[in-house]
């Protein structure tokens, strides 16, 4: 019998990575900082995950075990796993380390660390601790959640696989639904450019009509065109860069754009707009888009709009001062993008309608 401990036992790791590992007949022991949470998983041993759309059946998830962070069994779980997840948000990694060090005493093999979550090097801290341990990383392109925060059950994502880096030294794991990513700094990269900029369409635009709800915006019709104009121009720059497959990529982008207008996804415009200065910045979401399509000489029209609206954004919601948030967008743009980044900047300064922006570019 094959043993998977995961750690933390949140929404992507009981929703997401725990039918993967049950899949593939791992006996599956959950371990969580939270003992009402482990109390309730041992109290009620079992729970079921309903898929968004009804696009696969609702499964149960049962025949598992559940321990606290703090006991002896979850050292003894991890101690006889041939597989540790991890999922507890990688600023939290950190803290692992003591219970790791407290399993290294006894076990004779280096255990099989996957770090499923989302960010670039996440496992940094833990290699940094020198670990007898093979450390690698997953990427997350699924969403789980828990519409109910009295029950067990969890609504997901329909997403089969978990992509692993397999550039690490000493992989031993094999895992149907967690295919070896052999380039998988590239694929951490596409999907923050692919995802991230996408994002940037419905958030900021969204802002600017007046949405609240993430979905529902997504699907205006108005951002809904902006996206089509986009897609293709995000596509085939991400291909070039990371030499795939224009097909590949527009699929990849294709794959963001449902996510974002599937409207049983509950979020928000607020959470995905904060912090617009940032997101404005040389090597981050939008610009790095935008610098890749006029290396390569790519129509940047549509990108303008999206950036113009982040700096309104920045400026009305978040009181920063516009050239603070204009300073390296003005680095690689020709003088006629300048001044249609000005242009656009007055219609947003003075209220123009979305549609009425869209006729003129």
């Amino acid at each position: 019998m094959k043993n998977a401990v995961i750690i933390g036992a949140g929404q992507t790791g009981r929703g997401f990575i725990a039918p993967i590992l049950q899949d593939d007949e791992y006996t599956i022991t959950f371990i969580d900082k939270d003992e009402e949470l482990i109390k309730s998983l041992n109290q009620k041993k079992e729970y079921s995950i309903r898929y968004f759309g009804n696009t696969a059946p609702t499964r149960k998830i049962d025949a598992f075990k559940a321990f606290a962070s703090t006991s002896g069994e979850a050292v003894e779980a991890i101690r006889n796993a041939d597989v540790i997840c991890t999922s507890v948000f990688s600023s939290h990694l950190a803290e692992l380390i003591p219970l790791f060090r407290e399993v290294e005493k006894e076990r004779k093999t280096p255990m099989q660390i996957i770090c499923c979550e989302n960010g670039v090097n996440v496992k940094k801290d833990l290699v940094a601790a020198k670990l007898n341990a093979c450390i690698t990383e997953g990427i997350i392109f699924c969403t789980t959640l828990r519409p109910n925060k009295d029950s067990l059950d969890l609504l997901c994502e329909n997403i089969q696989d978990l992509p692993i880096d397999a550039s690490v030294e000493g992989l031993t794991v094999s895992v149907r639904r967690m295919p070896l990513e052999r380039k998988f700094a590239d694929l951490i990269q596409r999907k923050i450019y692919t995802y991230n900029f996408m994002s940037a369409i419905v958030s900021y635009l969204g802002w600017y009509k007046g949405y609240e709800i993430y979905g529902k915006a997504a699907n205006d019709s108005d951002i809904a065109y902006v996206i089509e104009k986009i897609k293709p121009v995000v596509s085939r720059v991400i291909a070039h860069v990371y030499a795939i497959s224009e097909e590949e990529q527009l699929a990849f982008t294709q794959r963001a754009i449902d996510k974002f207008q599937n409207e049983e996804i509950i979020d928000t415009i607020y959470r995905n707009a904060r912090q617009a200065k940032r997101k404005l910045g040389a090597n981050e979401r939008i610009l790095s888009p935008m610098r890749m399509a006029t290396q390569q000489a790519e129509d940047i029209t549509w990108m303008k709009l999206i950036a113009v609206a982040a700096m309104d954004y920045a400026v009305c919601e978040e009181n920063e001062e516009l050239e603070s948030v204009y300073q390296d967008l003005q680095v690689f743009l020709s003088e006629k993008d300048i001044l249609d980044i000005r242009n656009l900047l007055e219609k947003f300064q003075s209220k123009e309608s979305l549609s009425k922006m869209i006729q003129s570019l």
